[in-house]
């Protein structure tokens, strides 16, 4: 097509203009109207997707509210001295408001192991001459250590350490030398009365590092055995084989130390978590009001001039959808209805000092508008003398909480409402850029019909010119032929 540029050369007409004008009334007729459903479809996805977003941030408020997550407890441990951590606690929701007095008498430990006095004068003195094997045993765990012919002191100690099914021995060597010489020392992290480490063998040849011997005398004794943690709850003793003591107050778990002072116990104080209770209840208004803000701003409607004509604010992405209303609207009803036992002094979010302003949004009003107390003074009142009650509205088995989410699940999950929308308008912009291609093919086609028939055209009207300047000149050689010039 390298004569497009000259279209219209051949008659002098503007025949280069005439096909461009036409081909552009073409275009905008028929790209138009793609483009305009392209630009509401890619509206409509994005405002689906925003307001998917804000009903999942809604929901993940929702959930903060749910269960048993209200019922939090606060454990606080006044330590009998300052910077030196005596004792640790933690409590379960379910666990009771009280304090407790704790004395920590004894702390749970493993057993200890020591070879005799100058068994061995060095690390690497030979433990046996003859194959043999040992069996390490504290409480219901064991391993056996493979002991070589000629294998040293000091590879003992090695292989102890390094055994894949070691449940918690530790072997070292001390060379102290002198009167006592060289010492294996066995250490176990199994604790608890009763779990003190037991070695046997098979070979009398292993006696010296054994505390069960084959033969007349084992060589390993104990200067330390397994021992429970002790510990008084309000002058009550306890005892566990570790130092994690669980369940020893209901609903309450207890981590010692160290032993405490005489005289100077530590107190552990069990109340309910009100700051977090608040902080997630203002979460959930917080992010329900952004949610009332981002449905506002998806459907509002478009504004017009004064003309009525001339638009000077748009609408908003879902404007036509009634989608968004409706979820707002049933949100409303279950938000300002009945959310407790009926009859009951929070048998609504009013009772407990929630309310809804003017535009709908959820607040807690530090004034009151009728007189009575205000929404903060009921909101106060209500996690100071009915903590678990408030929990209970939310995160009951029908609570608040469990039917919101239910209700919001159906348009943020897989599958849901929302993503059926998404889908749909997917498929939906899918086809527009379908019809966007054929579109482009056809005004593509219909341009290169017009300059087929323009060139054409054009060369028609220049033989025609040429034919009709040439008959000129040859009547003009004529005598007595006179061309009229028009003033």
């Amino acid at each position: 097509m390298s004569g497009i540029n000259f279209l219209g050369s051949a008659s002098g007409l503007p025949l280069e203009e005439l096909v461009s004008t036409l081909v552009k009334v073409e275009r905008d007729s028929k790209l138009g109207r793609i483009n305009t459903t392209k630009r509401t479809l890619d509206a409509s996805l994005s405002g689906v997707g925003q307001l998917k977003s804000a009903l999942s941030a809604f929901q993940d408020a929702i959930k903060k509210l749910g269960g048993n997550n209200l019922n939090a407890r606060v454990a606080t441990v006044t330590q009998p001295t300052e910077n030196k951590t005596y004792l640790e606690a933690s409590a379960s929701n379910s666990a009771v408001a009280a304090s407790f007095d704790i004395k920590v008498n004894q702390l749970a430990s493993g057993s200890r192991l020591e070879s005799a006095d100058l068994a061995y004068g060095s690390a690497d003195d030979v433990i046996s001459t003859t194959d043999g094997t040992l069996t390490l045993t504290a409480g219901s765990k064991s391993f056996d250590i493979e002991v070589t012919a000629g294998m040293t002191l000091n590879q003992l100690r090695q292989q102890i350490n390094a055994q894949s099914d070691n449940f918690g021995v530790n072997a070292n060597i001390i060379n102290a030398g002198g009167a006592v010489g060289t010492k294996l020392v066995l250490t176990s992290n199994e604790t608890g009365a009763g779990n003190d480490l037991v070695i046997t063998n098979n070979n009398a040849e292993l006696d010296a590092i054994s505390t069960v011997p084959t033969g007349a005398t084992a060589g390993l004794t104990a200067s330390q055995i397994a021992q429970d943690a002790i510990i008084e709850i309000d002058g009550i003793i306890a005892t566990n084989s570790s130092n994690m003591f669980t369940n020893a107050i209901q609903d309450i778990s207890l981590t010692v130390k160290a032993v405490t002072p005489d005289g100077n116990n530590a107190r552990v104080d069990i109340a309910t978590d009100k700051d977090a209770a608040e902080k997630n209840i203002q979460n959930f208004i917080n992010n329900y009001n952004v949610l009332v803000d981002q449905i506002a701003d998806l459907t509002k409607s478009r504004t017009l001039g004064s003309d009525g004509k001339t638009v000077t604010a748009e609408g908003g992405a879902l404007a036509a959808d009634s989608l968004p209303r409706s979820i707002l609207n049933q949100l409303k009803g279950m938000l300002g209805g009945v959310v407790g036992e009926s009859g009951s002094e929070l048998a609504t979010l009013y009772g407990m000092g929630i309310t809804f302003d003017k535009a709908g949004k959820l607040e807690i009003a530090a004034t009151s508008a009728f007189g009575g107390d205000s929404g903060r003074a009921r909101f106060d009142k209500a996690l100071a003398e009915n903590y678990d009650g408030v929990a209970a509205i939310f995160g009951g088995e029908n609570g608040l909480s469990a039917k919101l989410d239910q209700f919001v699940a159906q348009f943020t999950e897989a599958g849901g409402i929302i993503a059926s929308k998404e889908s749909s308008l997917k498929i939906q912009l899918d086809k527009n850029a379908k019809d966007l291609d054929a579109a482009n093919r056809y005004i593509q086609s219909f341009e290169q019909t017009l300059r087929r028939r323009y060139t054409a055209l054009d060369g028609l009207l220049g033989s025609m010119q040429n034919m009709a300047s040439t008959v000129t000149a040859q009547l003009s050689s004529l005598p007595g032929f006179v061309t009229k010039k028009s003033n």
